[in-house]
């Protein structure tokens, strides 16, 4: 047979070069068209080894890098972006089979999080991509889509989800604990718009995420200035800095930035910058100072927060050392926004009982660590005047403050105030990575952390036990993972996430639960269970109440219950309002006969 004749090389370089770029796995991701080209003819190979067509595939899909190692691959490769791209495809398989052996059992599981973690963001878009898959309905957040189509939710995907989503949680709080201990040490690099946003690093948004939102905010500001005939250039005869900075106040109205009403004022969303930046637009005057000041500053206006008594105002710096700097109240910038010194300003600190002495430290721009301590404050302030916010947002904020306080104070009992919100992924990644470190040996604060972090890994690898009900110890265990009961005797609904043969836990609880009241005392099956409020109960047998579980009961336990998904990785319909819980792959794994006793049960106990 005749061979066709081949296209010239630079027609084949044209066609991969129309490949769009795509940041997502799959089947129909353009790259395998290289891969195919990779593997034919030796001129399609050639082809397809054009560094520069690799470019745009790698800046699409890798999006977030680790500074020091993405400078170690440019010079392993000489800046090759095939090599590149090759290389951090490898890191995302090492970081998917660790996943995968995370989600399948118990054991290994923290040494596996932790090698993904030491990844740092060089794994975080592949990490993306998994806390991005879609899931079952019950499992999706308020702000998700629950009417989106269920028939391609991968197996275990809330559960993956959950892990993936944890990971770049401890990955993003790393990296926002290195930063404020770099400003709290006088590293002049960083900003305190920088430092300021990092709170939302907490809540797994990286650094670049949130710059990435100023961004097209900043490019608004610009247009709506220059639409109004504002001069922008500081060399420029025209330029008037107090207008600039009224410009901006009255942008940042015009996008919803403003005083919150009162009665929403202590919602913890008014703290995180990636709320007020999105959807808390009304919020409290340190917030609105920090989109301020992110806005002035790109605009190349020298402006900082200022600690003032009742709100913070931000202070400008005038080039011209003949006109007097100036401050802007961007809270109440509807009414006043620009203060002078000799006038507003001292008149309002002589109405605060503020002497004249005092007055410079109420005064004098400050960097980002007086600011993070006054939103400590308010994060203390706002967990008890918010009533609306979830459990889990409450405990994560109460991280965030705890954290700053003992980063930025030298008060070592902060240690143990920030053991009480540390969960367990934290334990083996944050805390002994980040945290102890800063902390000299044998000091209060090191022992305290490093005491957390022993105790809450012994209870987990306590838990990798495989547990058989057919084990003659374990003959008088009734129920079984994944049961919903009503407790008898307080009424609370609970599901069941794992089970003892008898009380596991310290003397002092027994006493002060009073177990050896009970008809079967502790030598009795105990469950550990979730409850409707979110807490984690631990029932004796005696008091369970079994109950066939409904949509409304399940939604309720999930919605409180962050890390149901460790435990549950699906929700499955049976008639009417009657669901059954599928428990993960680690919980089969740990209880691998409950599967059989769950269907033994629903047998026995319900029709139609």
């Amino acid at each position: 047979m005749e061979s066709r004749p081949s296209l010239p090389l630079d027609v084949l370089i044209h066609i991969l070069s129309q490949l769009p770029p795509s940041p997502r796995r799959g089947c129909d991701d353009p790259i395998y068209a290289f891969v195919g080209f990779l593997e034919a003819s030796t001129l399609l190979r050639e082809a397809a080894t054009v560094s520069l067509l690799w470019e745009p595939h790698y800046r699409a899909r890798y999006t977030h890098y680790d500074e020091q190692a993405e400078a170690r691959r440019l010079s392993m490769t000489n800046g090759d972006w095939r090599l590149l791209y090759v290389a951090r495809r490898q890191l995302d398989g090492v970081a998917l089979r660790n996943l995968d052996e995370i989600v399948r059992r118990r054991s290994g599981q923290l040494e596996h999080a932790r090698s993904i973690f030491e990844l740092s963001f060089d794994i975080w878009d592949v990490m993306q991509t998994e806390a991005e898959q879609p899931v079952p309905v019950l499992f999706r957040g308020a702000n998700e889509n629950h009417a989106e189509q269920t028939q391609h939710i991968a197996p275990n995907a809330s559960t993956r989800r959950y892990w993936a989503r944890s990971i770049m949680e401890s990955i993003s709080r790393s990296y926002a604990i290195d930063l404020w201990t770099r400003s709290e040490r006088g590293d002049d690099s960083v900003s305190f718009v920088e430092s300021f946003s990092a709170l939302s690093c907490f809540l797994g948004k990286s650094p670049k995420e949130m710059s990435e939102i100023f961004l097209p905010l900043i490019n608004r500001c610009r247009s709506y200035l220059l639409g109004r005939d504002c001069v922008l250039d500081p060399d420029d005869p025209k330029y008037d800095l107090v207008e600039l900075c009224i410009g901006v106040c009255s942008f940042m109205r015009s996008e919803g930035f403003d005083a919150v009403d009162p009665e929403n004022f202590h919602l913890l969303q008014n703290i995180l910058p990636h709320a007020y930046l999105t959807s808390n637009k009304k919020t409290i005057p340190i917030s609105l100072v920090h989109v301020f000041v992110a806005i002035a500053r790109a605009l190349g206006v020298h402006a900082s927060p200022v600690d003032f008594p009742a709100r913070v105002l931000v202070h400008v710096s005038t080039p011209d050392p003949l006109i007097d700097d100036f401050y802007v109240d961007v809270y109440g910038s509807s009414i006043k926004p620009i203060l002078t010194l000799r006038e507003d300003i001292t008149a309002l600190l002589m109405q605060h009982g503020i002497p004249p002495q005092s007055m410079v430290q109420y005064t004098s721009p400050c960097a980002g660590p007086s600011m993070l301590l006054r939103t400590s404050r308010n994060i203390l302030s706002s967990v008890h005047g918010d009533h609306r916010s979830s459990g889990s947002l409450a405990q994560t904020s109460l991280y965030i403050a705890f954290c700053i306080y003992l980063l930025l104070t030298s008060r070592e009992q902060f240690a143990a105030r920030v053991t009480l919100y540390v969960g367990l992924l934290d334990c083996v990644t944050v805390i002994p990575k980040t945290l102890v470190p800063l902390f000299p040996e044998r000091s209060g604060a090191r022992e305290t952390l490093e005491d957390k972090c022993r105790t809450t890994i012994e209870r987990h690898r306590a838990m990798t036990t495989v547990k058989l009900r057919s084990s003659p110890e374990n003959a008088s265990v009734s129920y079984f993972v994944g049961m919903v009961f009503r407790h008898r005797t307080r009424k609370y609904v609970c599901c069941i996430h794992g089970w003892d043969n008898t009380c596991k836990k310290d003397e002092n609880w027994i006493k002060e639960m009073n177990i050896d009241s009970l008809p079967r005392g502790r030598n009795q099956p105990f469950y550990l269970c979730f409850s409707q409020d979110g807490l984690e109960r631990y029932v004796s047998e005696d008091n369970v109440e079994p109950k066939i579980a409904t949509t409304g009961m399940v939604t309720e336990i999930i919605s409180s219950t962050h890390n149901f998904p460790i435990y549950f990785s699906d929700v499955v319909a049976m008639s009417g309002d009657r669901v059954k819980l599928v428990p993960s792959p680690e919980v089969l794994h740990s209880y691998p006969e409950d599967e059989v006793a769950a269907r033994q049960w629903l047998t026995a106990h319900f029709s139609g």
